[in-house]
């Protein structure tokens, strides 16, 4: 963030008038001379009509200095301002005061460059930082302010509203890896309702919290995928949907962008199934409903049944027992329709002899 523009410390730039009428026995002649200061400074050139009038040169007691026009004893036209402690302002003076068109170099090298009122940047001006960032737009009383852009020194810029030296209000960013942010801006970052466009495709509309999605949102990937639902951090969060490209789609529970607590996927072919996930996949306690009528109820892990199940088969045929990967495997009892019964170990599928 560009930082807030310093103060100008302008009443080091406020001399006292000058007018020793009194000390020249005829005061319409031009008369080059050195006047002592108030403060023990001085400054060198011409007195007309009792004050100095045109180019003049001071030095002040605290050591800045002066180099320019004066005009009835102050300050006016074109000048150089130098600050001992370091700094400059060159440009245009009224009243003393750094009053339009000027330049204001700062001790640690940052300039401003543009318009100055009561010795103050006010009006349209450039802000350059040493570090290559740099602000351009409106000033009021030495800070941006109205409309302006931000230009960071790693290649973003924000353009917008501008209130208290800082982005507060509708604004567009474009970084720059080429993605691009368009909505409400607060302290500098996206906060609000808004949309952030990825480069390599898709995007975000929603809420906004310093910079990251939260609340409310719709994520757009460039793969086709999509989801709508709670964010935090930047991810998926809470209660969501995702719908993938091939139209399978997830409704549930969401922790760091993945499927995580309970929900439902439904597969395009009419299998379903619900219950618990972690990860990503299917995990714990769940039902697979498959679309020919079979039903599955018992223990996943790794997406698959793994443990005890229960599995009742559209056919009227039952299974009770082990599962590993998806398979039965272990122990259980199979039903037939007609109430035929066989209990053994299975393996791979198959009951073992």
């Amino acid at each position: 963030m560009l930082r807030t523009i310093r103060q100008f410390g302008i009443t080091l730039l406020i001399a006292s008038s000058f007018n020793i009428a009194s000390s020249v026995s005829n005061p319409q002649q031009a008369i080059a001379t050195v006047v002592k200061l108030p403060d023990g400074g001085s400054c060198e050139g011409e007195l007309r009509d009792g004050t100095l009038n045109g180019q003049v040169t001071c030095q002040y007691a605290n050591g800045d200095s002066y180099k320019g026009n004066f005009v009835n004893g102050k300050k006016q036209g074109q000048g150089v301002y130098t600050f001992a402690k370091g700094g400059r302002y060159e440009g245009e003076f009224i009243e003393d005061r750094p009053n339009g068109k000027g330049v204001r170099v700062y001790p640690d090298g940052d300039r401003y460059e543009g318009e100055f009122k009561d010795g103050q940047p006010n009006g349209t001006g450039v802000y350059i930082r040493t570090d290559g960032g740099r602000y351009e737009g409106q000033f009021t009383n030495d800070n941006p302010s109205g409309q302006g852009k931000f230009i960071y020194a790693n290649g973003d810029q924000c353009s917008g509203v501008i209130s208290n030296g800082q982005l507060n209000g509708k604004g567009v960013c474009e970084y720059a890896n080429k993605n691009r942010y368009e909505g409400e801006l607060k302290n500098g970052k996206p906060n609000g309702e808004g949309v952030y466009t990825f480069a390599q495709g898709g995007r975000y509309k929603g809420t906004f919290i310093n910079g990251q999605f939260e609340g409310q949102g719709v994520r757009e990937y460039a793969n086709k995928n999509r989801y709508e639902g709670q964010f935090k951090n930047g991810q998926p969060n809470g209660q969501g949907t995702y719908t993938l490209a091939d139209g399978n789609s997830y409704q549930g529970q969401f922790s760091n962008g993945k499927f995580s607590g309970t929900g439902v996927y439904t597969f395009t072919n009419g299998n379903r199934y619900e219950g618990q996930f972690s990860k990503g996949v299917f995990s714990g306690t769940g039902v697979y409903k498959f679309a020919n009528g079979d039903r599955c109820e018992g223990q996943f892990s790794q997406g698959k049944l793994n443990g005890k199940a229960v599995c009742n088969y559209s056919n009227g045929d039952s299974y009770d027992g082990e599962f590993s990967n998806g398979e039965k495997q272990g122990q259980g009892s199979y039903i037939f329709a007609d109430g035929t019964r066989v209990e053994g170990t299975w393996k791979d599928g198959e009951l073992q002899q």
